[in-house]
């Protein structure tokens, strides 16, 4: 078995070929390992979790911006032909400051984007390292309940092999009451059965 501070060696393609999914989301590892007071385990659960966090708040925040841009747009489309087609060249301050927020608002979404296409590499690794964390628990787990288990059922031996010896005791002793009484019985007959019952026993 390992050994008290043993590392874990797994090939990072196993979360692509098995498909693993992200545990904080999983119901079985939720169940299982969720409340566990295991300091390394829980550092890791809670990278994951604030990284899954980060990528909700930046597709929010990406898809809020985006419509944020269509309207600017439409409005810059709406100034654009009132300073043309109307003359109202005060209207082209108000253009020129939708513009640099246009440019403003660009920078914004390059950065929300490139956030969005980064994370899921460093999800997947939080994710690995949760598993990793997950296993060496596990393990440690497992050592110690195997060890409850081999005690358990020793002991269920033991109680099983006396439980079959005081069977065989209750079986000897009621052949023997049942052969004492019909030996008495053939003897004496019922009615002197009974008065001795009461008397004697």
């Amino acid at each position: 078995m390992f050994s008290k501070d043993y590392s874990i060696d797994i090939d990072y393609s196993i979360l692509l070929k098995n498909k693993v999914p992200l545990l904080v989301q999983d119901n079985t590892w939720k169940q299982l390992f969720r409340n566990v007071n295991d300091k390394n385990l829980i550092t890791c659960k809670e990278q994951l979790e604030s990284l899954l966090k980060e990528q909700e708040f930046t597709n929010k925040d990406l898809r809020a911006l985006k419509i944020k841009k269509k309207k600017l747009m439409d409005k810059i489309l709406e100034i654009s032909h009132q300073a043309n087609s109307e003359k109202k060249n005060e209207r082209l301050d108000i253009l020129q400051e939708c513009k640099q927020r246009l440019l403003e608002m660009n920078d914004e979404l390059d950065e929300l984007t490139f956030k969005t296409e980064t994370l899921p590499k460093k999800i997947r690794e939080a994710n690995f390292q949760l598993l990793k964390a997950t296993i060496k628990y596990a393990y440690k787990e497992l050592r110690t309940k195997q060890k409850n288990l081999t005690s358990v059922t020793q002991e269920i031996e033991s109680l099983k092999n006396e439980l079959r010896g005081l069977i065989e005791q209750k079986h000897d002793y009621e052949e023997s009451i049942n052969l004492t009484y019909k030996f008495l019985h053939g003897i004496l007959g019922s009615k002197e059965m009974e008065r001795l019952d009461n008397n004697l026993l």
